[in-house]
């Protein structure tokens, strides 16, 4: 079945006239600010133009025009609009699937914009120009300068921006916008330009809830979508353009077909029904119609839903197992954590690990049988080849069977590879390393860990053991290494080694305020050092600067080796983010190989946090 769409108009105060005077928008109001051109949403819901019937019904009596791949969503996965913002929209933010349900019972919002058109000036804001603390956001609302915080882009027709939930944003006046997102209607306003509503009053604002969901980093640079404008677990958009030719197109049951025609001239022709089409038409193409044609002088959208590639990936801590289902755009969709409680035999553990596989797959709705295959991170030294753990120190194992346990408990091929390893590779995929070709990550916690990634693979040198990078030797003969020998960057780089020289700062100088705040905390921990240095206390700067000096030299002497596009810190340590980040990068520059004269990478704050060893190790095969 193919048929065009009557959408639902929305009059919300920043519209235009574009839409109806350029799109042929059929409505009697003065403004016209969204129209809901494919939609199931309680709130404006498009209607069958043969029929009058709404979608959402039709799809109801008739589940097999949506799709099998639309089966796994709670409701009818996609809402497609045109957006016409005469003035610019509010300030405003998204939560995720998980906080929507719990506060509103609704399900979360990603987003995507095409830009359709623009005039020279008109501008968005994108996400924040700087990672920004939850104070700062809280202080920047409420003290209206939160546009200064904003990350604002000029935009040009074709342009296409991907918003995952948590995104802060806002449309600026003179777009004219397509908009692919989840079906839902949440919206948390946190500025709107001192306007009052129709009633006089101004807008309600949603400040605490804003607060509670914002992503605080700046938004990715890049995007691999491989290939399509957009991609994510709701929806995939292609772009179509056809110049007086005629392309075949097929659903084969998986999704239905949405095609939004944004200029020229279209004719889709499916068996025995023809449609002639013009720009600002919607046509819906149910996933049970087989073979169809498009022709013509055109550009379009064309939108459905991908069936997922799943994958499990397991987090293996000394403390906790955590377990999550992966999808298609790396994204982490259910999860499951339980205690490791690591002096248990090896047996118990492993069980335990394929235990938290299931219960996340449970909690996503799927099985084994719908996943590709199962990846691990563990600690320790692991033989990628077998999947063996040949020794971890952490988890007193040595030659434990890893993969080929799991693959009898589980039932899914199964790939091993060190945590850290993992990390970097998750955010080489996924987070602050998107779109670079190299990256060396260091893991301050406990210990120090290490991960290099080149052109989208682990590099562990000749074989098992290869870059352990926190058990390369920082100072020889130095401190002691839980490796055995003296002198690793681990014994001066991880927050044990940091905790270690705060205390003895403290006992060495106890009337310094970080010797008063380590009687206040009860211990001593790594945040207080860097706290009480910001108060310009002396024993606490040397600690610090101290530090700095060692990671600095930890850091110059990866770059001499490996020479990766950026380098990346994770870890507790990183919440300090500038204040830790800023002196290193000049140390970095200052002491690198050649200086400055040949490519310095930047050192940043990793940002996928405890998601990212379940990311990557979901991305090891």
């Amino acid at each position: 079945m193919i048929c065009k769409l009557i959408p639902a108009c929305k009059d919300y105060i920043w519209g235009g006239q574009r839409l109806k005077n350029e799109y042929g928008k059929n409505y009697d109001g003065s403004v016209l600010a969204e129209t809901w051109e494919l939609s199931c949403h309680a709130d404006g819901a498009s209607v069958l133009e043969k029929t009058g019937e709404t979608l959402a019904d039709y799809i109801a009596k008739n589940p097999q025009a949506a799709g099998s791949a639309c089966g796994r969503f709670e409701e009818f996965p996609v809402l497609v609009k045109l957006i016409d913002a005469a003035k610019s929209l509010s300030i405003q933010v998204h939560p995720s699937d998980e906080y929507a349900r719990k506060n509103e019972n609704q399900l979360g919002k990603t987003e995507m914009w095409y830009i359709v058109d623009a005039t020279p000036e008109a501008f968005i804001y994108y996400g924040f120009k700087e990672e920004i603390s939850k104070d700062e956001l809280c202080a920047a609302i409420e003290n209206d300068s939160i546009c200064d915080k904003l990350n604002k882009v000029s935009v040009k027709k074709g342009e296409c921006y991907f918003i995952p939930a948590g995104t802060m944003h806002a449309i600026g006046a003179g777009c004219l916008i397509a908009e692919v997102q989840q079906n839902s209607n949440v919206t948390y306003r946190v500025y709107d330009f001192g306007r009052v509503g129709a009633d006089g009053k101004p807008r309600e604002l949603h400040v605490k809830k804003a607060c509670d969901v914002a992503k605080l980093m700046p938004p990715k640079s890049h995007n691999n979508f491989h290939g399509h404008l957009a991609q994510c677990e709701y929806f995939t958009v292609d772009a179509m353009d056809l110049n007086d030719e005629t392309r075949t197109l097929k659903t084969d049951g998986t999704s239905f077909n949405s095609l939004l025609i944004l200029s020229g001239e279209a004719s889709v022709i499916c068996g025995g029904e023809a449609l002639d089409c013009m720009k600002g038409d919607s046509v819906f193409v149910s996933a049970d119609s087989g073979e169809y044609t498009v022709s013509g002088n055109f550009s379009a959208l064309l939108i459905y839903v991908e069936k997922n590639v799943y994958r499990v990936g397991i987090d293996l801590g000394g403390t906790n197992i955590k377990a999550g289902v992966v999808n298609a755009a790396n994204e982490i969709i259910a999860s499951y954590k339980c205690k490791t409680l690591s002096s248990r035999p090896w047996q118990e553990i492993l069980a335990d690990m394929a235990t938290a596989a299931k219960k996340a797959l449970e909690a996503a709705k799927l099985t084994a049988d719908d996943c590709e295959f199962l990846g691990i991170g563990t600690p320790g030294t692991v033989d990628a080849a077998t999947g063996d753990v040949v020794y971890s120190n952490n988890l007193c194992w040595e030659n434990v069977p890893l993969a080929s346990e799991l693959r009898r408990l589980v039932g899914l091929p199964v790939y091993v590879s060190n945590d850290a390893n993992c990390a970097a590779l998750g955010e080489f995929v996924a987070g602050a390393a998107e779109g670079v070709d190299s990256t060396v990550l260091l893991t301050l916690g406990t210990g120090v860990g290490g991960g290099v990634v080149f052109d989208g693979k682990i590099f562990e040198g000749g074989g098992a053991g290869g870059a352990e990078l926190g058990h390369t030797t920082l100072i020889a003969g130095g401190e002691h290494c839980t490796c055995g020998r003296d002198g690793c960057c681990e014994a001066y780089c991880s927050a044990t080694a940091l905790v270690r020289e705060a205390n003895k700062a403290a006992d060495a100088h106890p009337d310094s305020l970080l010797a008063k705040k380590r009687a206040q905390s009860g211990e001593m921990n790594g945040i207080i050092p860097f706290a009480a240095a910001r108060e310009s206390d002396e024993a606490a700067l040397g600690v610090v600067n101290q530090y700095i000096e060692w990671l600095g030299e930890t850091i110059v002497n990866m770059v001499n080796i490996f020479r990766p596009d950026i380098v990346l810190l994770s870890g507790g340590i990183c919440g300090e983010g500038k204040y830790l980040t800023d002196p290193l990068n000049e140390y970095v520059k200052k002491y690198s190989f050649a200086g400055t004269r040949v490519r310095v990478p930047e050192v940043k704050r990793a940002t996928l946090g405890n998601d990212a060893g379940i990311i990557g190790a979901a991305n090891l095969n």
